[in-house]
């Protein structure tokens, strides 16, 4: 399907546009929402996967800035990266998904982008992000007796290590950490560019890099913005007057590097620092200071 939409794309852009729009037009008479996103992860040349809060969404909003400057592609949903593929059939289908490894069958014909952080950051994130959305988070007092508590840091590290012992399977890996992201961006967008076979301008990659930081990503999650639409970065939860925005619910939090620290009590810090020590694989990285 993929070389027919080349050809139609190369001999004539504006024909290709209205092919495209008028297929999408009629799938979505037959197909769900859930059959489009299993199609697309069937059909996609390169998984993006990641356990939650390990900064998919900032590495999203990266490439799809990219894409969109690179390609002159306009109306485009940052964050919706397989859609660039279908405005543009000559760029790689990349289908960013949360699976455990195997979930959705096999990767020989697929090459992957795995996307961790370490784990007791993520797992401090996710509390604060779901403890005001999902009920199963009422029973923990505090973080420290969810990270002390819940089995869920046990799971993020069976994650990683079923992963990483598995890599090999897949058409071909990459492992990017979320730290690497933060403390060298512009070389970690170049190799990930390099791994998708994209040649991208230096200016290019750092006007991403602006576009994403921290402080604008934080005014998109609470303004909203017609490029990175609804349904990525959450509404915000405002606290009992509802004039004050609650900073902890928002998914650009704080993203800090071994944060979990500062907001986790010495005994708490000890138990999981222990945990990861003796479970987690360490070519991770992510031994105790």
């Amino acid at each position: 399907m993929k070389s027919i939409d080349k050809f139609i794309f190369n001999l004539n852009q504006p024909s290709y546009r209205l092919y495209n729009k008028a297929r999408r037009k009629i799938r979505r008479f037959y197909e769900s929402d859930l059959q489009k996103h299993y199609r697309e992860r069937r059909e996609a040349e390169y998984l993006l996967i990641s356990p939650t809060n390990c900064g998919r969404t900032w590495l999203r909003i990266m490439l799809g800035r990219i894409l969109q400057n690179a390609y002159g592609i306009e109306d485009v949903n940052l964050h919706y990266l397989y859609s660039f593929s279908e405005l543009n059939p000559n760029l790689p289908a990349i289908k960013a998904i949360h699976e455990k490894f195997g979930q959705f069958g096999t990767y020989k014909s697929q090459k992957i982008i795995f996307l961790v952080r370490d784990p007791r950051d993520a797992l401090v994130s996710r509390y604060h992000q779901h403890r005001n959305l999902y009920p199963d988070y009422e029973k923990y007092d505090n973080v420290d007796d969810f990270m002390r508590n819940s089995t869920e840091l046990s799971t993020y590290i069976e994650d990683y290590n079923t992963w990483i012992r598995h890599r090999h399977q897949a058409m071909d890996f990459m492992l990017v950490r979320y730290e690497d992201l933060k403390a060298k961006t512009f070389s970690e967008i170049e190799r990930i560019l390099s791994f998708l076979n994209l040649k991208i301008e230096a200016s290019d990659i750092k006007d991403a890099i602006e576009y994403s930081s921290f402080k604008n990503m934080r005014s998109i999650e609470i303004k909203g913005s017609s490029e990175v639409r609804a349904g990525v970065l959450q509404q915000p939860v405002y606290d009992g007057s509802k004039t004050q925005i609650n900073e902890n619910s928002l998914k650009v939090r704080k993203g800090k590097v071994g944060g979990y620290r500062e907001e986790l009590s010495s005994e708490t810090v000890n138990q999981i620092d222990t945990l990861v020590q003796q479970t987690l694989d360490f070519s991770y990285g992510y031994m105790p200071i």
